[in-house]
């Protein structure tokens, strides 16, 4: 008979709490969807699959308030019937006949840990992927509302687009003709560094291992870059080419519990500090050019660099001095040579040499000017025309001494152990010293952030099996009231307690410390402390 009781009891909460479940679910899933359909980023079979992975999620809130309800409805009406009374006159103990719910709010807990944990973040990253997945679509909304399309470091604005899957002659998945751009590349520091304008241009969006690469190529393009003051025509431009990885940003609420440990343990596997460590490095790379060219001057070693426009070498055989601050080195008395491609050599020499160095396109990049030059005579090499002014030269590939191949953590690494006094450059050190500082900044607010999502995950998988019981155990006291009524009592504590969490979650974000640990469980202690109360009450009558 007893376990015939439990059978019927279990039956009746899981029946009416999954289908209360699932019309809660179907109505916030759908309501999750509103968003992006008005902006024309999902379409056809997207919309269901979208619905579907925002089901998942919504059941994180969903879930405990329809087992509150599903419980209130059923002991209400056993109640209401007699049937606990019956229960009560077989001599069952109230322990006895809430049993099976005790079972059912421990199940219920394990099953909220899971989905939390594990199910709820694994589908947030699969429904921002949906949306950001299909950059064709992204791309032509922007342009229909007049918007820019950022992707990266870059910014385009097209005044229409014209969509080609699977485009003739080309190994792209698609390509978008645009018509009237204007690109615009940003730095390190979100300033404009390279600015593309064009009558057209096309994108080839190739998918290589779930990964999403773009490809822009501009046709009879006008390139202004910022660095150098150089406005240019070109009949071809091709900005380098933009991976947008699995096509979305991986925020905390996407890790599931393990992964955040992982994280926790080395913050620097997290995507979110992708761009910090990217600007380490390339603060480190700079030093380390820095300190190439100090220490080859100082020994009076032949320093090459290598002139990108002219395809040539370009050389500092000899000079009387060096000084170096801001980011220019001045050279007294330099001898100079540039060797061009076909292997003729144009020599001079000058009353002192500028090399002013900046950062473009990753890599360090010197503008030489030769002060007072005067050609030296080569009859053989078929006396060429030294240049008092050339731009863009760079360091040869290979001759820095950076490992390109470091991980992140190797690099943050480094920049810590680095002796920053070391730096040669006062604005450098100043600029490595504040990005450092930065870094570190959001390492460790990462990991705040990840103690806070945890401890919201877990108080929100304790609230649902204590909703469950208030509701349960007041159905049977507040027997002569509506059913609605009896929920609303239930109800009010429970989004309370949301709230709580919240507030404490934020708290415990900004800084961890005993007042958001307390404020972020203080909801469930309210709950908790009214499941006692009301559970004292019934045992007493």
């Amino acid at each position: 008979m007893l376990r015939l009781l439990t059978r019927y009891l279990a039956g009746e909460f899981l029946k009416t709490i999954l289908l209360t479940t699932l019309i809660l679910v179907a109505v916030i899933a759908f309501g999750t969807a509103i968003k992006p359909l008005s902006r024309n980023l999902l379409g056809g079979a997207d919309i269901l699959k979208y619905v579907f992975f925002a089901a998942i999620p919504m059941m994180e809130y969903a879930l405990p308030f329809a087992a509150g309800f599903g419980a209130t409805l059923v002991m209400h009406r056993l109640a209401t019937d007699n049937e606990i009374l019956a229960m009560r006159a077989s001599g069952l103990s109230p322990s006895r006949i809430f049993r099976p719910i005790f079972v059912l709010a421990a199940v219920l807990l394990l099953v909220m840990l899971a989905l939390v944990e594990f199910l709820v973040p694994m589908f947030w990253s699969r429904m921002e992927s949906l949306l950001a997945h299909d950059v064709t679509r992204l791309l032509a909304s922007a342009v229909e509302r007049g918007e820019a399309f950022s992707m990266g470091d870059t910014r385009i604005y097209a005044d229409d687009v014209l969509v080609q899957e699977a485009p003739d002659g080309s190994t792209a998945d698609t390509r978008l003709v645009l018509v009237g751009v204007a690109a615009l590349q940003l730095d390190s520091a979100g300033r404009p560094e390279t600015e593309f304008t064009a009558d057209y241009a096309t994108m080839d969006l190739y998918r290589l291992d779930g990964r999403s690469v773009l490809k822009l190529v501009l046709g009879d393009a006008t390139l202004f870059r910022a660095g150098d003051a150089t406005l240019v025509r070109l009949p071809t431009a091709e900005p380098r080419a933009i991976d947008l990885g699995r096509g979305f940003r991986l925020g905390v609420k996407m890790l599931t519990l393990p992964e955040m440990y992982r994280i926790k343990a080395e913050p620097t596997r997290f995507p979110g500090l992708g761009d910090s460590v990217a600007r380490l490095e390339a603060l480190l790379h700079r030093d380390a050019t820095h300190r190439l060219l100090a220490d080859a001057f100082a020994t009076g070693e032949s320093v090459e660099l290598r002139d990108v426009a002219r395809d040539a070498a370009w050389r500092i055989r000899s000079q009387e001095g060096v000084t170096f601050e801001e980011g220019v080195f001045t050279i007294a008395r330099p001898s100079v040579e540039m060797v061009f491609p076909d292997g003729r050599i144009a020599r001079a020499t000058g009353s002192g040499l500028r090399l002013m160095e900046s950062w473009r396109d990753g890599e360090a990049v010197f503008d030489a000017e030769l002060l007072d030059p005067v050609a030296v005579e080569e009859p053989a090499a078929g006396g060429r025309v030294f240049p008092a002014k050339i731009r863009n030269l760079v360091v040869p590939p290979g001759r820095v001494d950076f490992d390109e191949t470091a991980t992140p953590a190797d690099i943050v690494a480094t920049a810590r152990s680095l002796d920053v006094d070391s730096i040669a450059s006062a604005s450098l050190r100043a600029k490595f010293e504040a990005e450092l500082a930065s870094h570190e900044r959001s390492a460790r607010n990462l990991i705040w952030d990840i103690d806070g999502r945890m401890q919201q995950r877990l108080a929100q998988a304790c609230m649902g099996p204590l909703l469950l019981i208030l509701g349960s155990v007041l159905a049977v006291l507040m027997r002569n009231s509506p059913p609605l009524t009896v929920y609303v009592f239930a109800f009010i504590p429970a989004i309370l307690d949301i709230v709580l969490i919240s507030g404490g979650e934020q708290l415990l974000r900004r800084e961890p410390d005993f007042w958001g640990y307390l404020l972020i469980w203080s909801g469930n202690l309210i709950l908790g402390g009214t499941c006692l109360v009301a559970w004292s009450r019934l045992r007493r009558n």
